[in-house]
């Protein structure tokens, strides 16, 4: 795939009205990932009545636009604030406790009232051993790591949805000039035939034929408007509330090159954010079991405060220690689980990497069928369908074809265009799935088919 952007390399830039000249976006290299698509950068494909363009979105556009309003990354950048509370949290110390102690009053005989009373002020501290302050620090800081890992994919997934409704956009655009094209050729048809049959040259029956090959044609294109429609509405729902009232998306779909070798796909297959995502949530879980392991480890309270003697009017110190007896709970069933859930992150990363190879590989032969598909068309299929077609219309205008000769020509150069529009969705969807997977541009050439 074509890529304006990639490091080392500078190539001309096709603008068209309505581009998108702002920065580069902050989401980085991830967001160039989907805007290096040099058919995207071309200028919009046609098909659409002059009435109902009102605006021409970009792909860079509406991927801003995704992202601004995405109210998932809205509750990501929540969550990520929120573990920096977290964190703070983790690092408090425990408070101090106060306590008074009466005793010896109330009672019977020489104890009655508060006359004989020993009341106690004592201020205790809980001393927390093992470590447990620090692991605490470490699991929350680790938290805060797992959160922005989430919120990359999650961008990542969001690129790829509205990349996709774009193409899906484009390729709407592209059935519709195919359509149009078709009635162009029909509609030119008709009046020729109505001439033939007033010179008396051809039967009314041909003028039936043409004008139902426009009903046709006519069908078919307002099929593709109403797809057009359905595909717009789909972008601006993807888009959200801010999505501009566009009329028609830029791009060029004929702009394709061969597929790179898989092997190039894969590059730094392990650096993929969607599984550096389960490094983060792996240093969590450690550090989650090293917290479990610390809360083994019995804390100490100190105690320390004036003892008041009513009797006598004396005053005394009291000191205490106290620290729990670990014979029962030594924490062992927390320990045995949050090691448990650090192995799952192991196991729950190599099923996550087999998936990602996987939807890679599917996505890559996808690529390359299409690329096989078009090239077929573009070098053998539509050159031939078309000389057929202008063989078959100097025939017909010569009487040695019919009218069912022509239409069909035209039939076979139509359904061979849609084809090649399909193929050309393909392609482009599946380079834009792999760079959704891959989390970077498709390294591949920049170059036209003819």
């Amino acid at each position: 795939m074509p890529s304006f952007f990639r490091p080392g390399r500078t190539r001309p830039r096709i603008r068209c009205p309505g581009a998108d000249r702002s920065p580069p976006h902050p989401a980085g290299w991830y967001l160039r990932a989907f805007c290096l698509l040099a058919f995207l950068a071309a200028c919009p494909s046609a098909g659409l009545e002059a009435a109902e363009v009102t605006q021409i979105l970009t792909l860079r556009q509406a991927i801003d636009l995704s992202l601004a309003t995405d109210p998932r990354l809205k509750a990501g950048a929540l969550e990520i604030e929120a573990t920096g509370g977290r964190v703070t949290q983790a690092g408090l110390s425990p408070n101090p406790a106060a306590s008074i102690e009466v005793e010896d009053s109330l009672g019977t005989g020489g104890y009655r009232g508060f006359t004989r009373t020993q009341t106690t002020l004592q201020i205790s501290q809980l001393f927390e051993l093992g470590g447990k302050l620090e692991r605490r620090v470490e699991a929350a800081s680790a938290s805060r790591r797992v959160a922005v890992a989430d919120q990359e994919v999650l961008k990542l997934d969001i690129m790829a949805a509205t990349t996709g409704a774009y193409i899906a956009m484009l390729g709407a655009q592209k059935r519709l000039a195919i359509a149009e094209s078709r009635l162009g050729r029909a509609g030119r048809l008709v009046p020729g035939l109505k001439r033939q049959v007033q010179a008396g040259a051809s039967s009314p029956v041909e003028v039936t034929r043409g004008e139902v090959s426009v009903d046709l044609a006519r069908i078919e294109v307002d099929r593709a408007r109403a797809s057009v429609a359905t595909a717009r509405r789909n972008l601006a729902n993807r888009i959200g509330p801010a999505a501009p009232a566009f009329g028609s998306v830029a791009g060029d779909l004929d702009r394709v090159a061969p597929p790179p070798p898989l092997n190039s796909v894969l590059l730094d297959f392990d650096a993929n954010p969607r599984l550096t995502r389960w490094n983060a949530l792996g240093l969590q879980r450690d550090a989650e079991l090293g917290v479990q392991r610390s809360l083994a480890t019995p804390d100490l309270t100190v105690g320390v405060g004036p003892r008041r003697y009513s009797e006598s009017n004396d005053t005394g110190v009291v000191f205490s220690l106290s620290m729990p007896i670990p014979v029962n709970n030594r924490n062992q069933g927390a320990i045995v689980e949050a090691r448990r859930e650090l192995e799952k992150v192991g196991q729950d990363k190599e099923a996550t990497r087999d998936a990602l190879y996987r939807d890679i590989s599917d996505a890559y032969g996808e690529l390359q069928a299409a690329w096989d598909e078009i090239g077929r068309l573009n070098t053998a299929v539509l050159p031939a369908a078309r000389k057929a077609m202008s063989g078959v219309e100097s025939g017909y205008a010569q009487g040695r074809f019919g009218i069912i000769d022509l239409l069909e020509t035209q039939n076979t150069v139509s359904e061979a265009e849609s084809r090649l529009g399909d193929a050309l969705v393909a392609y482009h969807s599946a380079v834009a799935r792999i760079e959704g997977l891959t989390a970077r541009p498709l390294a591949i050439p920049v170059q036209a088919r003819n």
